[in-house]
């Protein structure tokens, strides 16, 4: 029986059903494989509408026992969509090319793209699948789903393909699966129960980056983590930035690179917040202070001159002694409990004593996890507290 061909409605469906699929492992890492069979590429001559009618008997039956599923494009092309490690899609691209022949025009037709890594290219191929885009990029030369393209060592920096599509993908991922809101809280010694003062809401940096540009070191390419941090910012801020938001904001606390208080999402969530500014706190981190001084100054000032309330991000004690005495301006240390610090001898709890901040409401410390960590911050007349225990205490009320 031959099979029956999609109808223009089914197909277009398709195409924006592997446009959420490319939104959801972004999101969240799943890993799909995909082997795009580009029959609209087909050289002239070439019975585009038959061909497909053909791939589609014989495929369907190679699918049908695994995990794998077929889709219609409106432009006829078809895409083969699978988990890894998807074997029998390259039966599925050997069963094409016996079809169509083995000359080259013909096996360029045969496209892989992996999920989450390549999902820009997969927007763009169904971009132009659905007439949105003047034409589709053609298939890298030489490039096959027997021929991969090779992945950059740790050791070196990605390509710039990898960077378009990592953050092409960022724009319509959905961050929520990466993020986390965490309450800073006063906590006297002796007094009542923990009282919140604002929310801080943390990216999981790394598990995003992860999905972004898998199984690539960033920690050698500072500049690349750094640009896609910003976007991350950016789409934080447009979303507080929406007036459904402004309705119930609350206090709140943020990380930014000092280059986002200038970007187009800021300056309108500054616009929104209005003489409420004072209820966002703007945390810099210690490494993009010093990777440019020069930004950093004109942000903290616009900050100040705006009503912000601004810190100074997730300090470990080892870093204390590069800290001026004036936190750089900053209207507060967020200071990082480790359990190092219960081992000190006493000449270094007499230098740690020396760099922290004479006025201690200027002190937050983050990662309390136990009692002890409390017990330390009470005996340096620390009472803001930031971490899991934290959290604990507060839903028991």
């Amino acid at each position: 029986m031959n099979a029956v061909l999609p109808n223009p409605a089914g197909a277009q469906k398709d195409a924006l059903a592997l446009a959420a699929l490319a939104r959801e492992s972004v999101a969240s890492g799943v890993e799909r494989r995909l082997l795009h069979l580009r029959l609209s590429a087909l050289p002239a001559g070439f019975n585009r509408a038959h061909h497909q009618r053909q791939l589609r008997e014989a495929l369907l039956p190679l699918l049908r026992p695994t995990r794998a599923r077929l889709y219609d494009l409106p432009n006829g092309d078809l895409m083969a969509v699978s988990p890894p490690p998807a074997e029998h899609l390259e039966t599925v691209r050997a069963t094409m090319e016996k079809l169509l022949g083995d000359d080259p025009a013909t096996t360029a037709c045969c496209q892989e793209l992996r999920l989450p890594a390549q999902a820009a290219a997969l927007l763009s191929a169904l971009e132009g699948a659905l007439g949105l885009s003047q034409s589709v990029a053609p298939a890298p030369e030489g490039r096959t789903w027997m021929q991969r393209p090779a992945r950059p060592a740790p050791d070196q920096p990605p390509r710039a393909e990898d960077v378009l599509a990592a953050e092409a993908a960022l724009a319509p991922a959905d961050l929520s699966v990466h993020q986390r809101w965490q309450a800073v809280c006063l906590l006297r010694d002796g007094g009542p129960a923990p009282r919140e003062e604002w929310k801080e809401q943390r990216l999981s940096e790394s598990a995003l980056l992860e999905a972004l540009l898998p199984g690539m070191r960033l920690e050698g390419v500072p500049w690349l983590r750094r640009r896609l941090r910003a976007r991350m910012a950016r789409r934080t801020l447009a979303q507080w930035a929406r007036p459904e938001e402004m309705m119930g904001f609350t206090p709140r606390g943020l990380t930014l690179l000092p280059e986002n208080l200038m970007d187009e999402e800021f300056l309108r969530l500054d616009a929104m917040l209005g003489p409420h500014r004072g209820a966002l706190t703007i945390a810099f981190a210690l490494r993009d202070i010093v990777a440019d001084p020069e930004a950093f100054g004109l942000a903290l000032r616009f900050a100040a001159l705006r009503g912000y309330r601004t810190a100074l991000d997730d300090l470990d004690h080892t870093d204390l002694p590069l800290l001026p005495p004036g936190l750089f301006g900053l209207d507060l240390l967020k200071l990082r409990f480790s359990p190092a610090l219960l081992e000190q001898g006493a000449p270094a709890r007499a230098a740690l004593e020396a760099a922290l901040p004479r006025d201690r409401a200027r002190l937050v410390l983050v990662g309390v996890e136990s009692p002890v960590a409390i017990g330390w911050g009470w005996q340096r007349g620390i009472e803001r507290f930031q971490g899991r225990l934290i959290e604990q205490r507060l839903s028991l009320g």
